[in-house]
């Protein structure tokens, strides 16, 4: 598997990066930059990609260790520690959005989203928590949470 592709790299912005890294091969080949002055402008560029809020921890990861030169294997641990702070940070945001609201949150509930490690998942549960009206509607998904009260008629 390419190495990439383990992090998670969307085809997109692999040809991105793929496309900078060979503008600047080609500058220093044509027009003699030097290649301390490519992988600065490499970097620059790595960099202002980093600023998009749409990427994975994955293609975070990958970015940052192109430009701080991290060892092999060391992106793919970051990025796992990355996506479970990011897990536990949206859970607990969650939860809090629920408590603010005054909804009860059952333990089938609590364990349920703080066991989620699906970052777009949480998204979506976050989203939701701003206008359910129990705490088990969060789900949308028809499935039965453990430890949630039955409804009554």
């Amino acid at each position: 598997m390419h190495p990439n592709r383990e992090l998670g790299l969307r085809p997109e912005l692999e040809e991105e990066v793929s496309g900078i890294a060979t503008a600047l091969v080609a500058a220093i080949a044509l027009v003699g930059l030097s290649p301390a002055k490519a992988m600065a402008e490499l970097h620059g560029r790595l960099k202002e990609i980093l600023k998009r809020d749409d990427l994975s921890p994955g293609e975070i990861a990958y970015l940052r260790g192109k430009i701080e030169k991290w060892p092999p294997g060391y992106a793919e641990q970051w990025a796992t520690g990355y996506a479970v702070g990011l897990a536990k940070g949206k859970a607990k945001s969650i939860l809090a959005v629920l408590e603010v609201r005054r909804l009860p949150v059952s333990d089938g509930v609590r364990e349920r989203v703080t066991t989620c490690a699906d970052l777009a998942r949480l998204d979506d549960w976050l989203h939701r928590a701003r206008t359910a009206e129990r705490a088990e509607d969060l789900f949308g998904d028809g499935q039965e949470v453990p430890g949630a009260a039955p409804e009554r008629d």
